[in-house]
């Protein structure tokens, strides 16, 4: 067991094993299920947390509130948030300071005598850590490969020149200006292939959404908690954002643009200017890929979409149960069944099709969830899904979450299983690479490329 003190000592603790939470109880992970940390990786406290551990003589879980031989250490609970490509498996055990959530935004946490508690956690995948075979471990599998993902491919010194030289080319240009910003301040990797001149390159378009997702890259969240960047404030004109597409699909090696990131809304929204754009580009250039990244609330918008050019889709999606998707994106204007409209509409037009199915460990996990996304593949709905953890405030998310009532098979087997049923369907983290002539003779799944 690893724990933390609160002035960012890393510890082993004496005696006690690691424990995990796998989203419904306090569990020990198996040696087999963890992974050993990249060099250089960071790990993180859980301020206002105490660590779990299990008690390999009593056989129980305790709370570590204090560690035999280290007078005046408070232990805090550790854990990561995992590398790119990777899913985690287990969330830390951790005991949360209790919360109740006031009347008005934006939510504080409490103690159970209504003083002023934690503050929320950022939006991260907290990921459980221990030690064994000489390393620090994480509850964590590889999702897919990351030769066009490792980060040491981007934040080079050589950035700002390539922003500089791109801009010259179309400088007044209110998108490549918004995505300097993403490129530099927020450190976007598909930012910076724009400027880059390769790969899959993003495209922000869209200032509004209608959805309020508890874990929003672009909006403060309810808690106390800041988010990585801020949503772009304006509404470009179909032209601008098709001279970007026009520009990167003609020079840019597996030339791939999608619609749909961090920074931004719901591209659907923007229905003319997302139209316009793609059919402005498709006059020029019928190379290279346009992807549409998408809450899936349109179907008849990406139905125009894909009329005018775009090739792939992927719906973000949390849970196909109507009640665990509406706790957490809370959609103002359409539902679960708008999802599946959507993906048949892709379907009929000749779409690739992703979900991008944010997990998290006892709930994606569960016997009926894999009923109802294995029927999706069955009936011609999905061709790949994105592994993306989903990151929240655990102790948060669990205080708006349905009862549970199934018991959960571990994300691990979740995919395996799928991937037993549907041996075609693709898994991955990342969009896929449809612009490379190899990407059809790849293994669908990563553990089968080892």
């Amino acid at each position: 067991m690893l724990f933390s003190t609160d002035d960012g000592q890393l510890l082993e603790h004496p005696h006690l094993r690691m424990a995990a939470h796998n989203g419904q109880d306090f569990v020990v992970p198996a040696v087999e299920e963890m992974t050993a940390l990249p060099p250089k990786w960071e790990i993180m406290q859980l301020p206002d947390t105490f660590p779990v551990g299990f008690d390999p003589v009593t056989g129980s879980f305790e709370v570590v509130d204090s560690v035999p031989g280290l007078r005046g250490v408070r232990p805090r609970a550790a854990a990561i948030h995992p590398p790119p490509g990777h899913v985690r498996q287990y969330l830390p055990a951790a005991d949360y300071l209790p919360f109740t959530a006031p009347e008005t935004a934006p939510l504080r946490i409490v103690d159970e005598g209504g003083m002023p508690g934690r503050s929320g956690l950022p939006l991260w995948a907290y990921t459980a850590v221990g030690w064994a075979r000489g390393s620090v471990m994480a509850a964590m599998f590889q999702g897919d490969e990351l030769s066009r993902w490792h980060p040491s491919l981007f934040y080079k010194d050589e950035l700002p020149t390539r922003v500089d030289a791109r801009l010259r080319e179309d400088p007044d240009n209110p998108v490549l200006l918004q995505l300097r910003e993403c490129a530099v301040d927020y450190k976007c990797c598909c930012a910076q292939n724009i400027f880059y001149g390769r790969w899959e390159g993003a495209i922000p378009m869209a200032p509004a959404c209608n959805a309020a997702c508890l874990g929003c890259l672009s909006k403060d969240a309810e808690w106390d908690a800041p988010t990585p960047q801020k949503r772009l404030k304006f509404s470009p004109q179909g032209e601008e954002i098709g001279r970007v597409i026009a520009f990167h699909l003609k020079h840019a090696p597996e030339g791939m643009c999608s619609f749909g990131q961090g920074c931004e809304g719901e591209p659907t929204l923007s229905s003319d200017a997302l139209v316009d754009s793609v059919a402005f580009a498709r006059r020029t250039q019928t190379r290279g890929i346009i992807h549409l990244n998408t809450n899936g609330s349109r179907p008849e918008v990406v139905g125009r979409a894909a009329a005018a050019g775009i090739n792939s889709i992927r719906v973000s999606v949390n849970s196909f149960d109507e009640p665990v998707f509406e706790a957490y994106y809370r959609p103002r204007d359409y539902k679960l069944a708008d999802l599946y409209e959507t993906l048949r509409v892709a379907r009929d037009a000749g779409l690739y099709k992703c979900i991008n199915l944010l997990l998290w460990p006892g709930w994606t996990d569960t016997r009926s969830e894999l009923e109802r996304v294995s029927r999706l593949v069955s009936d011609g709905l999905l061709e790949m899904i994105q592994l993306r953890n989903l990151c929240v405030d655990p102790a948060y998310y669990e205080k708006i979450l349905p009862k549970q009532r199934e018991r959960p098979m571990g994300l691990r087997t979740f995919v395996e299983e799928l991937h037993r049923r549907h041996p075609a369907l693709r898994f991955g983290t990342f969009n896929p690479r449809l612009a490379a002539e190899w990407f059809k003779e790849t293994p669908p799944w990563v553990a089968d490329a080892r």
